[in-house]
C-alpha cells in the first residue's frame, strides 16, 4: 500500500529543513571561533611580551634596574626595556636612585612626570657632561609604582659616575 504524494507537504518540509541549516552552520561556526580565540589568547599570553616576563640575558625592564646599575639609555621617557652593561664597560646611562610612587600618580598630564623628574634632579649630583632623566611606569607596568632616576651622558661612559 502506497502512501500518496503531497507536492505541498514535501516542499513545505524541505524549505524547513533550509531555515535549520545555515543556523547550525553559524552557531558551529561561532563555537570553533570562540575556541580559536581562547587558544590564541592562551599562547601569546604563555609567549608574550607584557611586563614581567623574561628578558634576554643582559637585558632589564626599565623598572627593574635599582640604583648603582649602568645601562644604554632609552631613546627617551617612559618604561622601556634596557642593555645592562658593567659600569667599567661602554654606556650612555647610570641609575642613581629608586623612588617610590603613590598609586595612580602617573596617570593624565605631563605635571606627574614633571614632579618625578624634579624629584630626581633633586636628588642627584651636578655631573658634568650628564643630564638627569627618569624612567616612569606606563600603562601596563605590571603594578609597578616606582621611578627610576638616571643620568644620561652626553658622551659613552666606562667609568661609574660615583
Amino acid at each position: 500500500m502506497s502512501t500518496p504524494h503531497d507536492p505541498e507537504l514535501f516542499d513545505e518540509l524541505m524549505r524547513e529543513e533550509r531555515r535549520r541549516r545555515p543556523r547550525g552552520r553559524y552557531v558551529a561556526g561561532a563555537l570553533v571561533f570562540g575556541l580559536l580565540a581562547v587558544v590564541g589568547v592562551l599562547a601569546y599570553r604563555a609567549t608574550g611580551t607584557a611586563p614581567g616576563d623574561r628578558l634576554p640575558a643582559g637585558e632589564a625592564h626599565g623598572l627593574d634596574v635599582t640604583a648603582g646599575q649602568c645601562f644604554w639609555s632609552p631613546t627617551g621617557t617612559g618604561e622601556v626595556d634596557v642593555l645592562l652593561t658593567p659600569c667599567t664597560g661602554p654606556h650612555t646611562a647610570e641609575a642613581f636612585a629608586v623612588l617610590p610612587l603613590a598609586g595612580g600618580s602617573m596617570s593624565g598630564t605631563d605635571q606627574p612626570y614633571q614632579r618625578t623628574l624634579d624629584r630626581c634632579t633633586a636628588a642627584a649630583r651636578p655631573l658634568p657632561g650628564a643630564r638627569v632623566q627618569v624612567m616612569t611606569p606606563n600603562g601596563g607596568n605590571d603594578g609597578k609604582q616606582r621611578a627610576v632616576c638616571y643620568y644620561r651622558f652626553d658622551a659613552e661612559m666606562t667609568a661609574p659616575a660615583r
